[in-house]
């Protein structure tokens, strides 16, 4: 899961073997990008926060096989420069009876599994926060979903760690899956966004000043309208490896002489990771807030 970071000074030769390989069709993943930008494996996406205080991503359900959401966020959080920002989430129904099951994140879809999708957004970190906003719809099919903060929505409180929640309800079975979030202004970082030129630009930017939900939102819009940029897929993945990387998710347990191991189950990102490159386009899904 490490990633090789970029030399800052190369001799001659090996500059002009680099620059030959960005011509090429295929770029090395220590080059993301062809000099574009690769996320380091040290750098701090998350808050930082102590594991028993998020617990982020954590799913409250009978059967996970049932129905499984995976919040695109590093377990302790992230933080966004944005004041009403965007987030995003995967769902992944249940596989139809007599099918394979070997693929977890089929796209299955039928309207007979209509979800019910309800969207929190907390004035603090704990589980008895207050609720702020709620809004809530509907999901017909698996994939990724992006929902923004309305303008019906109280602003993130700048410096202030919340919490935003996503529960999904489908045939008597509920899962919550929940994240820490915070805002932080950063007026060079304002100014740098003010200046780009596209979603890219501005995805790179982000990432590089570890802005996760910004960088994510902005490397998705700009995928769903390229889907054939390998390289910004390349640069996408990368990070999600890096913030990903100790996600729930993807945590498999194991029990030995009575003691419970926890493992990072490769295969399983791997295949995650193959569905996001599969369908680059995501759902943008209507919530509407809910009366009091």
């Amino acid at each position: 899961m490490m990633l090789t970071k970029m030399a800052t000074q190369h001799p001659r030769r090996k500059a002009i073997a680099l620059n030959a390989i960005c011509l090429g069709a295929v770029c090395l993943t220590s080059v993301v990008g062809c000099f574009g930008f690769a996320p380091s494996a040290f750098a701090q996406y998350g808050l930082g926060l102590p594991k028993s205080a998020s617990a982020g991503g954590a799913t409250r359900t009978t059967n996970i096989q049932i129905l499984s959401v995976i919040l695109l966020v590093p377990m302790d959080g992230a933080k966004t420069l944005a004041s009403r920002p965007t987030f995003l989430w995967y769902i992944n129904l249940p596989e139809e009876p007599n099918k394979p099951t070997s693929n977890r994140f089929s796209n299955v879809s039928d309207k007979k599994n209509s979800i019910k999708v309800t969207f929190f957004l907390r004035d603090g970190n704990e589980t008895k926060s207050v609720r702020i906003f709620e809004a809530e719809g509907k999901a017909e099919k698996s994939g990724l979903y992006r929902f923004t903060l309305p303008e019906v929505a109280p602003e993130l409180v700048t410096g202030k760690i919340q919490r935003w929640q996503v529960r999904c309800e489908m045939n008597g079975i509920q899962t919550d899956v929940y994240a820490p979030i915070r805002r932080d202004v950063d007026p060079a970082v304002i100014t740098a966004i003010a200046s780009s030129n596209n979603d890219l630009e501005k995805a790179r930017i982000y990432a590089k000043n570890t802005y996760w939900y910004d960088a994510l939102n902005a490397y998705t819009s700009w995928l769903s309208q390229n889907p054939k940029d390998n390289v910004a897929s390349t640069e996408r993945n990368e990070l999600l490896k890096v913030g990903l990387k100790n996600h729930f998710a993807f945590i498999v347990k194991s029990e030995d002489d009575n003691n419970t191991t926890e493992e990072f189950n490769s295969a399983k990102f791997a295949n995650f990771l193959s569905k996001l490159d599969e369908n680059k386009n995501v759902i943008s899904i209507e919530l509407k807030p809910k009366k009091k």
